[in-house]
């Protein structure tokens, strides 16, 4: 296959190496393609070296650049120019998935015969046209509960069909290095420097014949001498060594490719260690959302909070960070023993150990692939909160729906308190799916209507004012029953990028749309009951779907 593909990736530096663990993906199946990729200078020079083993070009955007010290005539004619070395070729497809404002009035500008992703319309309006970017949309941008990791949801837009897994040269060994990256983007995300002495310390003594390499940015400096001038770390003896502030991306590129093992928060630098096959450790908080943010590596174990706020939203203000504190450093040093000792158990195995007391209010996860991509998989085998568990529903509903996959995963195991809470969701799922059929009855009047030689106005009015009120009325369920919103801001965004020139053709799309959210709503509500008969006994509801 011959063809040109142009992706749009203007968002953090983690990002752009997800996005290039896809389009590489997408190569493997696709030799014949030529890959460009559009990305801001300041986040992607620095991971030059890795981007250009999978995209043939490259443009880096810079504002700075295009509008420094000049007029606003200037900054148009530089974009111009811009614009011009970009398209000087027309693309097959063109891929946006920064998902941001300023994209997608870029993406409206590049000559392509196809646009997935966000762009503008000839009305400069938002479009958002291909299922998995109306996924991406609705549930990544809008929820906390989307299953899929991001990497696999760039390989679904791009129609990649197999999981590729990096191998690793086993003739190059690795040294007894640990790396440890202790800072994040905030506050919230940021487990704090005392914790991490704690974590040094313990891995010091543990590990006496190991050393331990700290990394971060510039930014970091100041942060990193609170953990470096610990009294706790004061007698390591040159066992301690600070990068911060002095590598570069490629040097801790060059640095975990020879490490045994990284700790460190969702971050670039775990997506790093994905990249060098490197076992990594995963703290997460804050506003991390695991399943989504995952380093994409099978070599991955990421300790999550149990607390209900996690995850929280960047807006949410949180002055006493409980999830934090509920993440105990025993818990990191126990997780790195099963990597470094190498005794040949289960992780399962290594953490049974661990007390109640810290592991009661944590979930570890461990990465797996399946046939369809990443997956976390759960090693405490705690009951799945009322999160987790529709979670689990919407993997299996959207991969049927926008793939044609099924998932055959086992029904959760959730406790009595959470199939009490999960019972509350049967009337939600028979309101949307009565709603969802009215408005197949009313998208099938107007059709009626619209084909008559006489069609009647006033009919025709009727029935659209109906379809607003169940648009409505789905959005007050919504608010009702909260983890219903991944299906019903899905269908929303979809109905709304229905395709169509006139009321009788936009009529047809909606029917299908209603018809098609209708049918993912029994399946839901099958799930809900079939989830919560065996825990407690549910009154049927008036209203069976």
């Amino acid at each position: 296959m011959k063809g040109r593909l142009l992706v749009i990736q203007l968002t953090r530096t983690g990002d752009l190496v997800q996005t290039m663990q896809a389009v590489r993906q997408f190569r493997a199946e696709n030799p014949g393609i030529e890959c460009s990729l559009i990305a801001r200078k300041s986040l992607g020079s620095g991971i030059h070296f890795l981007l250009d083993t999978v995209f043939e070009n490259i443009f880096y955007f810079d504002t700075k650049e295009l509008l420094v010290e000049g007029t606003f005539e200037d900054g148009k004619k530089e974009l111009k120019k811009f614009l011009s070395t970009i398209n000087q070729v027309t693309y097959d497809v063109s891929v946006n998935f920064s998902f941001n404002k300023s994209s997608s009035y870029l993406h409206s500008l590049i000559n392509s015969n196809q646009k997935l992703g966000l762009y503008r319309n000839d009305k400069t309006e938002v479009s958002v046209s291909d299922p998995w970017s109306q996924f991406v949309y609705s549930n990544v941008m809008r929820s906390t509960i989307n299953p899929f990791n991001l990497v696999d949801i760039y390989r679904y837009t791009l129609g990649c069909k197999q999981v590729m897994v990096l191998n690793e040269d086993c003739e190059k060994p690795r040294e007894k290095n640990i790396v440890i990256h202790p800072f994040a983007s905030s506050k919230k995300k940021s487990w704090g420097a005392t914790k991490w002495v704690e974590v040094i310390y313990k891995l010091s003594h543990d590990y006496s014949d190991y050393k331990i390499h700290i990394v971060g940015g510039p930014n970091d400096v100041s942060e990193s001498h609170k953990i470096l001038h610990s009294p706790a770390l004061k007698d390591l003896n040159g066992r301690l060594i600070s990068h911060v502030g002095s590598f570069k991306i490629k040097d801790t590129y060059s640095l975990l490719q020879e490490s045994e093992l990284f700790i460190g928060h969702d971050s670039l630098v775990s997506h790093l260690a994905a990249e060098t096959l490197t076992p990594t450790i995963v703290i997460s908080l804050g506003t991390v959302r695991p399943h989504e943010t995952t380093a994409y590596s099978d070599k991955v174990v990421n300790i999550v909070p149990r607390n209900k706020c996690f995850p929280c939203k960047v807006e949410e203000k949180c002055d006493l960070l409980p999830c934090h504190n509920s993440l105990q450093h025993q818990v990191v040093t126990k997780v790195a023993g099963y990597f470094l000792r190498d005794s040949g158990e289960e992780l399962s195995e290594t953490i049974k150990d661990l007390s109640p007391f810290h592991t009661s209010q944590i979930k570890i996860y461990q990465s797996v692939y399946n046939g369809e991509g990443l997956q976390l998989r759960e090693i405490t085998k705690n009951y799945l909160d009322l999160s987790d568990t529709f979670k689990n529903f919407y993997e299996i509903i959207f991969q049927y729906y926008l793939r044609g996959i099924e998932i055959n995963n086992p029904l959760p195991d959730i406790s009595e308190e959470t199939a009490k809470n999960l019972a509350q969701y049967i009337d939600g799922t028979n309101y949307l799916f009565e709603l969802y059929n009215f408005g197949v009855k009313y998208s099938n009047q107007i059709i009626n209507a619209s084909d008559k030689k006489d069609s009647n106005g006033a009919e025709l009015q009727a029935a659209v004012k109906k379809l607003g009120e169940v648009d409505q009325l789905c959005q007050v369920t919504r608010q009702t029953y909260p983890l219903l919103s991944n299906l019903v801001d899905f269908f929303y965004v979809n109905k709304a990028n229905a395709p169509g020139n006139n009321l009788n053709e936009i009529a047809k799309s909606s029917l299908l749309c209603y018809y098609d959210a209708s049918n993912l709503v029994a399946v839901l509500n099958d799930f809900v009951k079939k989830s919560v008969n065996p825990k407690i006994n549910v009154a049927e509801s008036t209203k069976e779907v």
